[in-house]
């Protein structure tokens, strides 16, 4: 399968940031709403498979939120530093950190997944929800900061 726009953005002589950043949002989307729906494909058919009939822990679930919280900063920290190591902008460097804050940045998904394969429910879920959406956003936001950079480097090399 080819991803349209993505040998414009490597080969390309010169590239239009915003065409820089029309790729990198959509391979950062793809990649996150990829891990979304594995994780809850894969907490449903165990949620059914299991029969649990538990009753859902507020501890568990705060736990699941906390975790959740640490995903952000390490997140921008791998991103960032994926998006500038070596010297000078590069198409290639940008397009990994993009799929590394992408899988970094939905983690979350596992563990709304491991709280929807453990019944747990109320504002824990929620609040998942809410951090699965504002890492959405912030992921987007930095596709398109990156986007900047990949405009100015050269076309990527060969693989």
């Amino acid at each position: 399968m080819r991803f349209p726009g993505l040998d414009h953005y490597l080969k390309a002589p010169s590239l239009d940031r915003r065409h820089a950043a029309a790729v990198l949002r959509s391979v950062y989307a793809l990649m996150f709403l990829g891990q979304l729906v594995v994780a809850l494909a894969l907490a449903i058919v165990v949620r059914l498979l299991s029969h649990m009939h538990t009753n859902p822990s507020p501890l568990l679930g705060w736990v699941l939120v906390a975790l959740a919280c640490l995903e952000l900063p390490l997140g921008l920290v791998l991103a960032g530093l994926a998006g500038l190591a070596g010297r000078g902008p590069d198409r290639r460097r940008a397009l990994s950190a993009a799929l590394l804050g992408a899988v970094v940045l939905s983690t979350p998904a596992w563990f709304a997944a491991l709280a929807l394969a453990t019944g747990q429910g109320g504002m824990p879920v929620l609040v998942l929800w809410g951090l699965l959406a504002l890492y959405y956003a912030v992921g987007v936001g930095g596709a398109g900061r990156l986007a900047g950079r990949a405009a100015q480097g050269p076309p990527a090399g060969p693989a």
